[in-house]
């Protein structure tokens, strides 16, 4: 320690030796070493350029996996006794069961095909009273054309 307090006066002195007023300023370690020609090593704050910060967004949330409910049972429907109704009549009573297939055929030999179910009767009906149907299951009421 003696030897840097004497070289920094011995520079002190020599400035005043030759006339220079200029404070006497102790140069760093670094511009020490690139006024003998080294390169300095840059620090490591400098080096590393800083990293830009990101935010991950949050994964969605996931609802818990559950089991499917089970498929339902099949449902189905207590056939009516049509026989004898209106054909319109018990085309509207089917439909107000959920039964949604449902095609009326002809009895007569002149009139093959019923156009308007208001003017016929049921004279027979594909499943008994009390049999269970399922609502798309086809069916079908024979009838004749009234009057």
């Amino acid at each position: 320690m003696g030897v840097v307090v004497l070289l920094c006066c011995g520079i002190g002195a020599v400035g005043a030796i030759v006339g220079d007023d200029s404070p006497q300023v102790t140069p760093s370690a670094s511009a020490r070493a690139v006024a003998e020609g080294a390169v300095p090593t840059p620090t490591a704050a400098a080096a590393t350029p800083a990293a830009p910060v990101t935010t991950a967004a949050a994964p969605p949330s996931v609802a818990p996996t559950t089991k499917p409910a089970p498929p339902p049972a099949p449902v189905t429907v207590v056939m009516p006794d049509l026989v004898g109704l209106n054909a319109a009549v018990a085309q509207d009573k089917l439909k107000r069961l959920g039964i949604t297939a449902i095609k009326l055929g002809s009895a007569d030999e002149n009139d093959t095909f019923v156009i308007l179910p208001e003017n016929w009767t049921v004279t027979k009906q594909s499943h008994k009273k009390g049999a269970k149907v399922a609502p798309d299951e086809l069916v079908v009421l024979t009838c004749t054309k009234q009057g």
